[in-house]
């Protein structure tokens, strides 16, 4: 119950910043009530087409399942580490910094059983269905690299 209200509070939060202040400066601009709406319902089509809907666990690596942005692939060479990430570090790393263009950009009411993968110098969080095939998954995947 607890984990629900943090989420709900920092996506109100979230949405008012990323999508209601825009709007409201655009209302600000134009003057149009309209234009505001069609400018927040923008931005917001832009987070659903860049955020991750998915990941497969895959032969040459991870392959995430999103309509636009990078990467669509992390191969398992550039894979350096995936753990389970707290629920301080997801809502802090995850959620709250950046707030633009957050680190887990699923679309999730919940801060459990998630994962930092981390590539490179980069890395993002994702919460599978199944996070205990998820990690059985990668784990074997990790150990035949090397």
């Amino acid at each position: 119950m607890a984990d629900t209200l943090i989420a709900i509070v920092i996506g109100i939060g979230q949405s008012a910043i990323l999508f209601g202040l825009p709007a409201l400066l655009a209302w600000y601009a134009s003057g149009s009530t309209t234009i505001a709406w069609i400018f927040a319902g923008a931005l917001y089509l832009g987070f659903v087409l860049f955020c991750v809907t998915d990941i497969t666990v895959a032969g040459d690596g991870l392959r995430l399942k999103r309509m636009l942005g990078d990467p669509k692939l992390i191969a398992w060479k550039d894979v350096t580490e995936v753990t389970e990430a707290s629920r301080e570090e997801l809502i802090i790393h995850g959620w709250l910094w950046p707030l633009v263009l957050p680190r887990e950009m699923t679309p999730t009411a919940t801060s459990i059983a998630h994962f930092r993968i981390q590539f490179g110098k980069r890395w993002i969080y994702y919460p599978p269905k199944d996070a205990m095939g998820f990690q059985e998954a990668v784990r074997a995947h990790l150990q035949q690299r090397t």
